[in-house]
């Protein structure tokens, strides 16, 4: 059985509700959850495009789903898709379809939102034109099966035109205004950090290419970026002030290197351009372009407004194999924030299908365009072919890095973590000022459990405690151990009782006769310092307390011997008589099962009945019996016996007196 004292105890039940307190505040201390692993939007196998092959990504649209392969745009915020109606005007319609990477019907789409027709306004400032019917509608990432995120009521723009041969998927988070700006739709981007499946509002992404190892796929991460697929470079470029042409970098310069050449230089004047994955080619001032004329021997077709390359230029070009460098700088004169992207000639070896600007044969062209303004100066997706670009619009800032070409190497996914989280670590990953209004369930399962806990604990430790004091309070019947503290053991059974058992006055076994010294209240003090006894017994037996006080007997009890040769009470008879005066006589008393029943630890009485030898005489009245003589006049020489019969016997009983001096 446990057993405690009672300081041990008063200190157990504190440490236990100290650590019952502590876990009830660690439940209710904010945590912040963890945040959310970055996407990887794996590309399809397909190369899709009518003016160069290009890795795709698949998304499932509309309920039930619809697949549509789409390029990655840096610039848009919304999701595209081609609509049945853009291949009507063509010889063979499923060939078409499949060409643009399937369309979208809208019709079969359960969930679909119409809102109404707006320009595509993308590449306005190119000369790209195009209307769609925009609605909401269910927009999931990758096939059926491949764990990509699905999400509800995104904007969705159907249209039909053919400067968009394929549609794209957003990954800028600014919204889309249809009427107020009051009432803007968020982008899909921005749904999925609202939805905590992505850690913040970033992305990493490279176009990929067909010439490297054994045709290299397009690279997507949301909210993060692939570290196996770049060579970092520590150069940040800043946003710049207008958000519909925010990834500008300065570009100081652009050479080419041959067999026979080096460092030629193909930029003129330095410029800022922007960098947008959404359109195929590279757009430069025309001085520029016609750098590149000389230094390639291009020659630019008027009608189709491309360079277009013969198969014995191309033979050419092959040949020289030359590689050309753009110079990246935060501005366009700083020489330590450079970097350097390097492109081989065959990123730009591509082939233009019909009918790209007219054409109505594949053909070979140099994706090289003339932009007539500075608006129109773009590294579109020819550029990413080389470079990683990894965009962070929470903090309003990107890199641009070489890409290493390592044939197997595995992804390194490297999470961007958010403003927010980063900026409030010290405060529970909350914003500065937010409060929580309802306590999460693990604060309140938390606080369930501490509360029980302490509530047992406490219960166990107050029953412990009782049990402990109870088991102390002495039973009737129990002996006092030698060093003066009593013992909670229960007595050994009494042996059989036998004759020569000293029958003893006892108290009544009932508790409510028994007239103890309460053991919780002081005894009454007489003048003389006596203790004389005080208030009524309680209902249990009082013991001399463990610490050894003094005890005081009370005095008079036994009245002084003036005889000579007066005989001694023994410790017995003086118990005898304290019990007569103070409790009564048991008429019948039960032998006590503490009196000892051994004869040899039995001390006789120095005086027996059986001893006293009766002496024949004449009754003398009211005679001492301590005197040795008669009174004067009573004619008598004997000496009476202290067991004398007395004369005032009631009904002929004779009552002997047990001593000599009882009245």
């Amino acid at each position: 059985m446990f057993h405690c004292r009672p300081r041990a105890a008063w200190y157990l039940m504190v440490t236990i509700l100290s650590l019952c307190s502590l876990s009830t505040a660690v439940a209710l201390e904010p945590r912040a959850a963890a945040p959310p692993s970055p996407i990887s939007f794996a590309p399809d196998q397909n190369w899709d495009g009518i003016d160069g092959p290009w890795s795709s990504f698949t998304l499932r649209v509309g309920t039930p789903a619809q697949y549509v392969r789409v390029f990655a745009s840096t610039g848009s915020q919304q999701t595209w898709v081609v609509l049945p109606q853009a291949c009507q005007n063509y010889p063979d319609r499923e060939q078409c379809r499949e060409a643009r990477g399937d369309d979208f019907v809208v019709n079969a789409s359960s969930t679909w939102n119409e809102i109404g027709n707006f320009h595509l306004w993308i590449g306005a400032n190119l000369g790209l034109e195009g209307i769609a019917t925009y609605g909401y509608d269910t927009v999931g990432l990758g096939m059926e099966g491949e764990g990509g995120p699905t999400l509800l009521n995104q904007t969705v723009g159907s249209y039909t035109s053919e400067d968009f041969f394929l549609g794209v998927f957003g990954l800028h988070p600014k919204p889309t205004n249809f009427s107020t700006f009051g009432e803007p739709s968020p982008s899909y981007m921005s749904n999925l950090k609202e939805q905590s499946l992505i850690p913040s509002l970033s992305y990493g992404y490279t176009a990929g290419n067909q010439y490297r190892l054994r045709k290299v796929l397009a690279s997507l991460t949301l909210g993060g970026y692939d570290a196996s697929r770049f060579e970092p470079n520590g150069v940040s470029f800043t946003f710049a002030p207008d958000n519909e042409r925010d990834l500008v970098v300065g570009l100081q310069a652009i050479s080419m290197s041959d067999s026979t050449r080096q460092n030629v230089n193909l930029l003129p004047t330095p410029h800022y351009t922007y960098i947008d994955s959404t359109y195929s080619q590279i757009w430069l001032p025309i001085d520029a372009c016609r750098a590149f004329e000389d230094a390639f021997g291009l020659i630019y077709d008027d009608v189709t407004e491309l360079y277009l390359v013969n198969d014995t230029l191309h033979e050419t070009l092959l040949a020289q194999n030359a590689s050309i460098a753009f110079t990246l700088g935060t501005t366009l004169s700083e020489a330590n924030q450079v970097v350097n992207i390097t492109l081989p000639y065959a990123a730009f070896d591509l082939t233009a299908l019909p009918y790209y600007q007219g054409l109505v044969n594949a053909t070979q062209y140099f994706p090289l365009r003339r932009a007539q303004n500075e608006t129109q100066y773009i590294l579109g997706r020819a550029f990413l072919q080389e470079a990683y670009i990894t965009v962070d619009h929470e903090r309003s800032n990107f890199s641009v890095s070489q890409c290493v070409w390592e044939y197997g190497a595995a992804q390194n996914i490297i999470a961007i973590p958010s403003l927010e989280r980063a900026s409030n670590a010290g405060t529970g990953g909350q914003p500065p000022g937010s409060t929580s209004s309802s306590l999460s369930t693990g604060a309140i399962v938390g606080i369930a459990v501490g509360a029980a806990a302490a509530t047992a604990l406490i219960a166990l430790l107050i029953f412990l405690l009782w049990w402990r004091r109870r088991k102390q309070k002495p039973k009737p019947g129990d002996e006092a151990s030698s060093d003066g503290s009593s013992t909670s053991e229960s007595p050994e059974p009494p042996e059989e009782q036998t004759d020569n058992v000293i029958p003893k006055a006892e108290l009544d076994a009932t508790q409510v006769s028994r007239h103890e010294i309460d053991s919780t209240s002081k005894l009454d003090r007489a003048p003389d310092g006596l203790a004389t006894p005080g208030t009524p017994a309680s209902p249990y037996p009082s013991e001399v307390e463990a610490a050894q006080k003094v005890v005081f007997e009370m005095e008079g009890d036994i009245p002084a011997r003036p005889e000579a040769d007066g005989r001694q009470l023994s410790e017995k008879e003086g118990m005898m008589f304290r019990e007569k005066k103070y409790n009564g006589v048991d008429s019948t008393p039960a032998p006590s099962p503490t009196t000892p029943t051994v004869e040899s630890n039995r001390r006789r009485a120095p005086v027996s009945p059986s001893d006293i030898r009766p002496i024949t005489g004449e009754y003398v009245e009211r005679v001492s019996p301590v005197t040795a003589y008669p009174t004067a006049g009573s004619g008598s020489d004997r000496i009476l016996s202290p067991l004398s019969p007395l004369d005032n016997s009631e009904e002929g009983t004779v009552v002997k007196r047990r001593f000599s001096f009882e009245d």
